[in-house]
């Protein structure tokens, strides 16, 4: 999980057009479900997607990470934001929309955890709700032995952050490994380790009918991965 890095997290994916993405996904929603209004955001990150959300919907943000909601409330001071596991959480309230994107929905452990996700997903959905998901990479589609890097700098910190794809059974492993340089601070290392279950779009589609839902696969989606579409069978 980004927890060490948070704080720097928007400066490491600071290359995302997120206006783009945020619109595109309210045409996603304007076109499958015209008359929403509320969205739930799970795994919402540092809620940079809702800079632009906002315009149109009213959204809530649930992540496990209390640095991600942290900054998440910083920057949007009037919305509301939960600290939740997606596996299991209870807000006392239902939504039009339920989202969880930027292949969030990969940090489940196994097909259990991913049904007990989709059925609290489930649970929080408005009658005649929609559910859009981001998955992470097919196992077909996960390369093992590449070297990727991201960076990042201005006047007052620089930033590398490299990492070489790896498998462990059916999970993808990232560990990050980061530079950090300021002037105050000098440069510093850390890591972080993180686990993508990965799992097939027919397992996936297998995942949403036990959850109780029924789900439409678009491969490509936003940025390649697809996305899934579903609502309550």
């Amino acid at each position: 999980m980004f927890v060490e890095s948070s704080e720097m997290y928007d400066l490491i994916y600071s290359f995302k057009n997120y206006q783009k993405e945020s619109e595109e996904i309210a045409q996603l929603i304007h076109s499958r479900k015209p008359e929403a209004q509320k969205i739930l955001d799970v795994a919402c990150g540092t809620a940079e997607l809702h800079r632009y959300l906002g315009n149109d919907f009213s959204i809530t943000g649930l992540d496990i990470n209390p640095g991600f909601i942290k900054i998440a409330k910083r920057k949007i001071p009037i919305g509301e934001y939960y600290i939740g596991d997606m596996r299991e959480f209870e807000l006392e309230q239902t939504f039009d929309v339920i989202l969880c994107m930027f292949s969030s929905i990969g940090y489940v452990k196994d097909f259990e955890e991913l049904v007990s996700t989709l059925r609290s997903f489930r649970s929080h959905l408005s009658e005649g709700g929609l559910i859009i998901v981001e998955p992470w990479i097919t196992p077909e589609n996960w390369y093992e032995g590449k070297v990727h890097m991201l960076t990042y700098e201005n006047e007052g910190v620089k930033i590398c952050r490299m990492n070489k794809s790896e498998t462990e059974s059916n999970h993808s492993v990232l560990n990050f490994h980061y530079l950090i340089g300021t002037a105050k601070e000098g440069v510093r290392h850390f890591e972080e380790r993180h686990e993508l279950f990965l799992l097939s779009v027919e397992k996936m589609k297998e995942a949403f009918a036990l959850a109780g839902l029924s789900v439409e696969h678009d491969p490509q989606g936003l940025t390649g991965r697809g996305l899934y579409f579903a609502k309550a069978a």
